[in-house]
C-alpha cells in the first residue's frame, strides 16, 4: 500500500464514528442547513481544497497567468503550421513557384517532411527536457522553430523549403514536449485542468492570424502572397526565447533534482493568495516527498522504464489512446485539406476557400476555448467517449451531403451550404472534444519520472498516426474524394468504445494521487469510483 493510500485510509478511519452514526438513517440531522453531500474522487484532496480558496483575480494569480502564457506560445507556434500550409496549398502563387499540385504525392511529401522532423525531434525532446529543465526545452525548441521558419520564408527552391520544414518540425516536437509538461506541473491542482486545457487550445491563436493573413495576401501577384504569412511564424519563438528564463521552473522537476526548498518557494509564490503556505501546498509537498525521487542518471536512449510495470503500461495505454484517437478523428482533413473538402462540397473559388478556412479557424477556436473552460466540470472520460461518437455522426453527414451536392455543376446552393455547415460543426466538435485534452491528458497520466520521455513518445506516436493526416490523406482524397471520409467515421466509432472501457479519469486528484488509481487492477473503473462526503459551511469535509 502506498503512502498516499495509507493517508487516505487514516482519514477514513478518523471519521468512522461519524459514518456509524449515519448508517440506517435516511437523513443526517446534525449537518446544519448549509452542509451538502457531494461525490468526490479523493476525500483528502477535497478537504485541502475546501480550506484553500485561491482568488483567481489576485495579483499572484494574474502573474501566474502571464507566466503560463509563455508556455502557451509554444502551442501558438504549432497552430501556425497546420493552418498556413492548408491555406498556402490553395494559392496559385505557391503551387506555380514550386510546381506542386493541391493534392497528390508531391504535396504529401511537403506535409510529411514536417512529420519526419517531429519524429526525429521526439527522440531528443525527452532527454533535453529532463536534463536542462522544462524552460531549457522550451528555449531549445524555440531556437529550432526560429531557424526553420526563417528558412521556409526565404526558400528559393524545393530543397530549401523542405529543409526548413524539417527543422520546424524538429523544434516543434521539443517545444511541445517541454511546454505542456511545464504548464501541467506548475499549475495549482484546482486550476490544472483549465490552464492545461488552455495550452493546446492556443493552437488557434496561431491558426486565426495565419488564415486571416492569407486572406489578405492571396491577391498579391508575387511570392510574397505566401512568404508574408510564413514570416509570422518567427514571432512566437522570439517571445518565448526572450521571456522563458524569467519564469519559474517546474516545482516537480526541482524536486527531481533534490531542490525541495526551491520547489516550496515556487509553490508558495504561485499557489497562494498571500505568499504563505496553505493546505493544498502542504499536501503537494508531502506527496512530492513520498512520490518523487531524486532522479539518477538514465541513458537518454533507455525508454524501458516507461513499460516496466503494469501501472506504467496502463499509463502508456492512456497516452497512446489520446495520440491515436486524436489524430484519426478526421481533424487532419480539416487542418491540412479544408480547401479540398470545400471543393468536394462545391466551393471552387480559391479566395472563397481561404475565407472559409479563416472562418473555420475562428469557429474551431470557439469550440476549443469552450471545451477548456469546462474541463474541470465535466472531466475527461465522458467528454471523450461521447465526443468521439458525435464526430462519427457529423462526418457521416458531411460525406452524405458532399456526395449529393459536391459534384461539378451542382445548382443546389442550399445543399452545398449544408455541406459546409456540417464541416464547420465537425471542426467545432473536434476542438471541443480533443483539442483541450491532447497535451493535458497525456501529461496528467504520466508519472513524474516518466513525464518528459512520455510526452516525447506522445509526439512520436501522434506523428506516426498523423502520417495518415499528411501523405495518406492527400492520396486518399485525390483517389476517393468524399468517400475517404468514411475511414475516419469508422475509427471514431472504434475510439468511442475504446474511451469507454479504457479511459482513466484524472479530474479531482493531484498528479501524485493518480498513483493509487493506476495501481488498481482495473484503473479505468477505479478512476470512476467516487466517495460521498459532507461539505460543511465552515469548509470541513467528512467522509460518509
Amino acid at each position: 500500500m502506498s503512502s498516499i493510500q495509507k493517508r487516505d485510509e487514516t482519514s477514513r478511519a478518523s471519521d468512522e464514528d461519524y459514518k456509524l452514526s449515519t448508517i440506517g438513517s435516511p437523513t443526517v440531522p446534525d449537518l446544519g442547513e448549509d452542509a451538502k453531500i457531494e461525490a468526490v474522487y479523493n476525500s483528502e484532496y477535497e478537504q485541502a481544497l475546501a480550506s484553500t480558496k485561491l482568488d483567481p483575480w489576485s495579483s499572484r494569480a494574474l502573474k501566474l497567468y502571464f507566466i503560463v502564457m509563455v508556455g502557451f506560445l509554444n502551442a501558438v507556434s504549432s497552430g501556425f503550421d497546420g493552418s498556413l500550409m492548408g491555406g498556402i496549398n490553395a494559392m496559385d502563387q505557391y503551387l506555380n513557384y514550386f510546381h506542386y499540385d493541391t493534392v497528390g504525392e508531391s504535396t504529401g511529401i511537403v506535409f510529411m517532411i514536417y512529420v519526419v522532423g517531429n519524429c526525429v525531434g521526439s527522440f531528443f525532446a525527452g532527454p533535453i527536457t529532463d536534463l536542462f529543465g522544462r524552460r531549457g526545452g522550451m528555449f531549445g525548441g524555440g531556437f529550432f522553430i526560429l531557424i526553420g521558419s526563417s528558412i521556409i520564408a526565404a526558400a528559393q527552391g524545393r530543397g530549401m523549403f523542405l529543409g526548413g520544414r524539417f527543422l520546424l518540425g524538429f523544434g516543434i516536437s521539443i517545444s511541445t514536449t517541454a511546454a505542456p509538461t511545464w504548464v501541467t506541473e506548475l499549475s495549482p491542482p484546482q486550476w490544472r485542468g483549465r490552464l492545461g486545457a488552455l495550452y493546446n487550445s492556443c493552437f488557434f491563436i496561431g491558426s486565426i492570424p495565419a488564415t486571416g493573413a492569407m486572406v489578405g495576401t492571396e491577391k498579391m501577384n508575387s511570392t510574397w502572397a505566401w512568404r508574408l504569412p510564413l514570416i509570422l511564424q518567427v514571432i512566437p519563438p522570439v517571445i518565448i526565447m526572450s521571456c522563458v528564463w524569467f519564469c519559474p521552473e517546474s516545482p516537480r522537476w526541482l524536486v527531481q533534482k533534490g531542490r525541495m526548498e526551491d520547489a516550496r518557494k515556487v509553490l508558495i509564490n504561485h499557489h497562494s493568495n498571500d505568499g504563505q503556505s496553505n493546505a493544498i501546498i502542504e499536501l503537494q509537498l508531502r506527496e512530492f516527498a513520498e512520490s518523487i525521487e531524486a532522479k539518477r542518471f538514465e541513458p537518454f536512449w533507455d525508454y524501458r522504464p516507461l513499460f516496466s510495470s503494469t501501472n506504467r503500461r496502463w499509463r502508456m495505454l492512456c497516452l497512446t489512446l489520446m495520440c491515436v484517437n486524436g489524430q484519426l478523428a478526421g481533424n487532419g482533413l480539416i487542418t491540412y485539406y479544408l480547401p479540398t473538402m470545400m471543393k468536394n462540397a462545391g466551393v471552387t473559388s480559391s479566395h472563397t476557400q481561404l475565407v472559409y478556412n479563416f472562418a473555420n479557424s475562428i469557429l474551431s477556436a470557439f469550440g476549443a476555448f469552450l471545451g477548456a473552460s469546462v474541463t474541470d466540470r465535466i472531466g475527461r472520460r465522458r467528454r471523450l467517449y461521447i465526443g468521439a461518437f458525435v464526430l462519427a455522426c457529423l462526418l457521416s453527414i458531411v460525406a452524405a451531403l458532399s456526395a449529393n451536392f459536391g459534384e461539378a455543376g451542382n445548382t443546389n446552393i442550399s445543399g452545398a451550404n449544408a455541406s459546409i455547415t456540417f464541416i464547420f460543426l465537425f471542426g467545432i466538435a473536434y476542438s471541443f472534444t480533443y483539442t483541450p485534452l491532447q497535451a493535458l491528458y497525456c501529461a496528467e497520466v504520466m508519472k513524474q519520472d516518466m513525464r518528459a520521455k512520455g510526452m516525447a513518445v506522445h509526439i512520436l506516436i501522434s506523428n506516426c498516426a498523423g502520417f495518415i493526416n499528411t501523405f495518406a490523406n492527400s492520396v486518399g482524397l485525390k483517389n476517393l474524394g468524399w468517400k475517404y471520409y468514411f475511414v475516419f467515421v469508422g475509427w471514431n466509432l472504434c475510439a468511442s468504445v475504446l474511451w469507454f472501457f479504457f479511459c482513466v479519469e484524472t479530474r479531482g486528484r493531484t498528479l501524485e494521487e493518480l498513483e493509487e488509481v493506476f495501481n488498481a487492477p482495473y484503473p479505468a473503473r477505479a478512476s470512476a469510483q467516487k466517495t460521498k462526503v459532507v461539505v460543511k459551511a465552515d469548509g470541513d469535509v467528512k467522509v460518509l
